[in-house]
């Protein structure tokens, strides 16, 4: 009889671990510039309070569906794994939604929790600043090169390349299709800064990488604030 309890107890401990365990499912899997090209605008990224997400250039739409999964409301992800430049100084900025008309955010489409006053990184509501470095303007040294000026692409001594990019969101949806956009944008606009050598302002991304995946609402936090 004792031996019967311990198998029953080791097949229920076994059942409610599964029940409780959230397997991630792959949606969508994609690559873009690998062949020598790049995505890229100058256009500012723009929003507010009310209207996130706005400005700057679409570069990335997937439509998907989404199973229905136990557990009320699944948790979409989408992640973009990318190598970034920046001309002139300018931060690089990315906006994610999902299901925002014509690929543009508003406040209950973003994929950014709280859409609110530009944060830290200086981007607008319902962006991101993903790569932005000191602006210098002096000679420099890159790759074994002396008294550089212009940068690896014409983009002035803020010339700034090759940065690696990875982000993910996370995003609490209903079942069925839906379309993820990914937006592009910049701090400044096309504007050249005051003295800056070099006549673009252009943010641009390569090599990169477009993962969409779901899972069940987890019950210990479905993409809800983290404590502190």
């Amino acid at each position: 009889m004792k031996k019967h309890r311990t198998v029953l107890l080791t097949v229920f401990l076994f059942v409610a671990a599964g029940a409780f365990a959230q397997e991630i499912q792959r949606l969508s899997a994609q690559f873009k510039n690998f062949g020598g090209n790049e995505t890229t605008t100058n256009l500012a990224a723009t929003g507010t309070s009310t209207t996130p997400g706005t400005g700057g250039l679409l570069v990335y739409r997937k439509s998907v569906f989404v199973p229905f999964l136990s557990g009320g409301n699944p948790v979409l992800y989408f992640t973009i794994s990318a190598v970034g430049d920046n001309h002139n100084g300018e931060s690089n900025f990315i906006s994610c939604n999902i299901d925002g008309p014509s690929g543009v955010g508003s406040a209950s489409t973003v994929c950014n929790p709280n859409a609110t006053s530009p944060g830290i990184d200086l981007a607008p509501p319902g962006w991101i600043g993903l790569t932005h470095h000191f602006s210098y303007e002096t000679t420099y040294t890159s790759n074994g090169s002396t008294g550089l000026s212009s940068g690896d692409g014409g983009g002035g001594t803020s010339d700034e390349h090759d940065n690696a990019y990875y982000y993910t969101w996370c995003k609490r949806v209903t079942p069925g299709s839906h379309t993820v956009n990914l937006r592009l944008g910049n701090h400044t606009g096309p504007t050249v800064c005051t003295g800056c050598r070099g006549a673009n302002n252009q943010v641009f991304f390569e090599k990169a990488f477009f993962y969409i995946d779901v899972s069940a609402a987890p019950p210990a936090g479905a993409c809800v604030q983290a404590g502190s």
